[in-house]
């Protein structure tokens, strides 16, 4: 089997030229195949900065509740530290006058009887 010159061109131009299409094309297909693949990952980077971002406003509003339950607990803490001081404050003043109340009729039972052993009570005869 020989074949006359340029004979095989016949049969094989259109596969070569279809060859000689597709691979002169790899070279945008893999531009392009490049382009799709840096889309992706920048898809996949803003994606995870999407949810950073997510839980960053998450956690903002948690620390901005907790904030308000703090700001209500030390409200709450003011008022009951002024109402605490305050009672303790009329039981220290009823100690004062229970205390004085004491020394007082203590040193009046005292002088009494100093006085009533001095004859201070016992009626004169003139």
């Amino acid at each position: 089997m020989t074949a006359k010159p340029y004979e095989l061109r016949r049969d094989f131009s259109p596969v070569l030229s279809s060859l000689l299409v597709q691979y002169n094309k790899s070279q945008e297909v893999d531009s392009m195949a490049n382009l799709h693949s840096e889309v992706d990952e920048v898809r996949g980077v803003m994606a995870k900065n999407i949810e950073k971002v997510m839980e960053k406003g998450e956690k903002l509003s948690r620390l901005e509740q907790r904030t308000a339950e703090l700001d209500a607990n030390a409200s709450q803490f003011r008022r009951t530290g002024v109402q605490l001081q305050r009672r303790m404050w009329w039981r220290n003043q009823k100690m004062k006058i229970v205390l004085v109340g004491t020394v007082t009729v203590i040193l009046t039972v005292i002088i009494l009887i100093i006085c009533w052993q001095k004859g201070v009570f016992k009626k004169k005869k003139y």
